[in-house]
């Protein structure tokens, strides 16, 4: 039984993950995000110790993760061919797993609270930082699809600073503005309850600004090409012959209905691929004369065979129907495309064998359409700031992502995954193709305003309107530098929380 005192230390925590839950898309409750924290944060200075901190991180963060990928069992059962009782087992101990992020936050502001002064909230948004990096490289190939700056997805003006922090530095914002709002509504003393109201003013007003005129240059950039993206809503379960048919025909059937002459490139989703390219004459042939119709030509998803090897990989074909390149995915999607520490997890085979037992690409590949370059991102590889930014700095003009959101069905997840593909556009500055399988299909611009996007779940053809850009943004060409400075702050606040520690000691003992 829990103690009543229990019941509302635990409530806070809660109510962090309820709210975050909340302000994610999409439903609509933006500016919930700029509080959602704010319960837990005051938790964290009513905790009796580093012990209760830690659980209170996890507990609001397992609650919100577990609410907002809710989607993932399903899979699991569908595709997977896991009882629902172990799939959902398996999805508790993964929000557990992911949750331990920000309670490690959590854990290192309660421990500069306990050694005194305010440090900590300097810290506070730069540890979270931290642990929003780390989920990009945590065990098992990184899941960062939850980060707090994809709460602001709509807001184009706060979402421009990417192009100079990435996601990272939304994220920050958010929390700084959490973190100020705690402080004036726990902090003792006028100067600790309004000097970080007041500096959070000053970064969002400044964010703000930023926005406002990076929206302005932006928008100037003309549109010279226009895509059109097939969503031929396959599906897997689907009998073969009549999957093999939509597959080829019902592609070319869908583009022979295009206006002529009005589309430059044509982009065909990630889809079951009950056709091979090097094993099917019929099929490469379609597709070459499909290429040919177009002055940019073709970009659609395959597996490439390389002796007992499968790559799930992007092919280009050029406007003679030629293959201009072949790009293999790179970071496949663990347990779906592979197996991670295949000799410890052996008896999740079965999990993996519908999906497949890929090989990962081994080169960040961009490619030419006519005299402009393209790169193409397969999937999940979306998700991930620091691999989409080598693209761009590797010459790639426009960004394409090729995707199958089918697996998730009428869930939150494909509108999740647009989400985050806004902020790869605003962090590179690059118009975003993005087609999808079952949607959402859709095209992006530099700012992250989405221009054209279709529904999910259906038949449809996207089209959008894109311009090559050649210019580099700060992050692209730099990379997460604002995560070393979030690092260079949080080693900041704890030495000096050390030494001011240290000098209150000497001082007692000389005193005594």
């Amino acid at each position: 039984m829990f103690h009543q005192d229990q019941l509302k230390r635990a409530l806070p925590p809660v109510l962090s993950g309820l709210f975050v839950a909340a302000s994610f898309p999409r439903t609509g409750l933006w500016a919930l995000a700029w509080v959602a924290w704010v319960p837990l944060i005051a938790a964290l200075g009513r905790a009796r110790g580093r012990r209760e901190a830690f659980g209170a991180g996890l507990l609001a963060g397992g609650i919100s993760t577990f609410l907002l990928l809710a989607w993932i069992p399903g899979v699991m059962v569908r595709y997977g061919s896991l009882p629902p009782v172990a799939a959902w087992g398996a999805y508790v101990l993964v929000a557990l797993l992911l949750a331990c992020y920000p309670a490690a936050a959590c854990l290192l502001v309660k421990h500069l609270m306990l050694r005194g002064g305010g440090g900590w909230v300097l810290a506070f948004p730069a540890a979270w930082v931290l642990g929003e990096y780390a989920l990009s490289f945590s065990p098992f190939g990184g899941f960062p699809w939850l980060l707090a700056g994809y709460t602001q997805a709509d807001r184009l003006p706060v979402i421009q600073v990417a192009d100079l922090a990435g996601v990272y530095g939304v994220s920050a914002l958010v929390m700084a503005v959490n973190t100020a709002v705690a402080c004036a509504l726990t902090g003792r003393g006028w100067f600790r309850r309004l000097a970080p109201l007041g500096g959070a003013a000053v970064l969002l007003a400044s964010a703000l600004l930023y926005g406002e005129l990076e929206l302005k240059h932006w928008g100037k950039v003309e549109p010279r090409y226009e895509a059109a993206m097939l969503q031929g809503n396959l599906h897997e379960g689907e009998p073969e012959a009549v999957l093999a048919d939509k597959f080829q025909r019902g592609y070319v059937a869908m583009a022979d209905r295009l206006p002529p002459g009005e589309i430059d490139l044509l982009v065909l989703p990630e889809s079951p691929a009950p056709k091979l390219w090097a094993l099917d004459d019929d099929y490469r042939r379609e597709m070459q004369a499909l290429a040919r119709r177009y002055p940019l030509g073709l970009i659609l998803s395959n597996i490439r065979l390389e002796g007992e090897r499968y790559y799930n990989s992007a092919f280009f074909l050029d406007r003679q129907g030629a293959l201009a390149g072949i790009y293999d995915k790179v970071h496949l999607v663990p347990f779906g495309e592979y197996i991670p520490a295949a000799r410890l997890f052996s008896f999740l085979e079965t999990i993996s064998r519908d999906v497949g037992a890929f090989s990962a690409g081994r080169r960040h590949a961009v490619f030419p359409l006519g005299e402009e370059t393209a790169a193409a991102l397969v999937c999940f590889e979306a998700v991930f700031p620091s691999l989409v930014r080598k693209f761009a700095r590797d010459g790639g003009r426009l960004l394409v992502n090729i995707t199958n959101d089918g697996w998730y069905g009428a869930s939150a997840a494909p509108w999740q995954h647009l989400a985050i593909s806004r902020f790869r556009a605003v962090e590179n500055r690059r118009f975003f193709l993005r087609a999808a399988n079952s949607g959402v299909t859709a095209c992006i611009e530099p700012t992250g305003r989405i221009q054209s996007a279709t529904g999910i779940l259906q038949r449809a053809v996207g089209r959008g309107r894109f311009a090559f850009v050649r210019e580099r943004s700060f992050y692209t060409r730099y990379g997460d530098v604002f995560v070393f400075l979030c690092a260079m702050i949080l080693l900041v606040s704890i030495v000096l929380t050390e030494r001011k520690l240290g000098f209150l000691r000497r001082g007692r003992c000389s005193r005594n």
